[in-house]
């Protein structure tokens, strides 16, 4: 085999591994930014959830006009926690939520829900200081939901980190064997 055969030969092979190795990088970090969407929706449905703790404590003391516009604000809030919890569970294009996958942010989901459609303060009638009560404890459930969501990420980005390193060892391994190459075979010789 001529030289420049063996060179041409193992440049292909080199550029070959390299966009192997470029490639699976950006598979992973596909990975990691798929979830991204529903990571911000469960952060977004936590801030609601607070501002509906807010409404609640504050629909307590409200006098009746005060209390039609509190509850009307509620209802908005309702309707995008809803939303986005139908999204978190069975996914939303228009959200660009996918479904959840892991089994403990499903778990914690289905937590929430039966919190949720339970608690429903819309269906409330009078202003009672249970309704405050009741929706902090949805929002430290909505928090757990949230936590999942953060941990199923990090593992992710854990799993991206060693497989990054692992990249980076395989690139280094195919550098010195693609060096011993050139010298020893096509180097030498001449």
């Amino acid at each position: 085999m001529m030289i420049r055969s063996k060179l041409r030969a193992t440049l292909v092979i080199l550029f070959a591994l390299i966009v192997g190795l470029v490639g699976l990088n950006f598979f992973v970090l596909e990975q990691l930014k798929s979830d991204s969407p529903s990571v911000n929706n469960a952060g977004v449905l936590r801030m609601r959830v607070y501002r509906l703790a807010w409404l609640s404590s504050r629909l307590v003391h409200a006098d009746v006009i005060e209390a039609a516009g509190i509850r009307g604000e509620m209802l908005r809030y309702i309707g995008e926690c809803d939303r986005t919890l139908e999204g978190l569970e069975h996914g939303d294009e228009e959200l660009r939520l996918r479904p959840a996958a892991d089994a403990d942010v499903q778990r914690e989901l289905a937590h929430v829900k039966s919190i949720w459609t339970s608690y429903r303060p819309e269906a409330r009638a009078a202003a009672e200081m249970k309704v405050a009560v009741e929706v902090n404890g949805y929002a430290e459930q909505v928090n757990e939901l949230v936590r999942a969501y953060d941990n199923v990420n990090r593992e992710k980005i854990a799993l991206a980190e060693h497989i990054g390193l692992g990249i980076l060892v395989a690139a280094l391994i195919i550098f010195a064997g693609a060096s011993y190459l050139i010298i020893t075979q096509m180097l030498r010789p001449l």
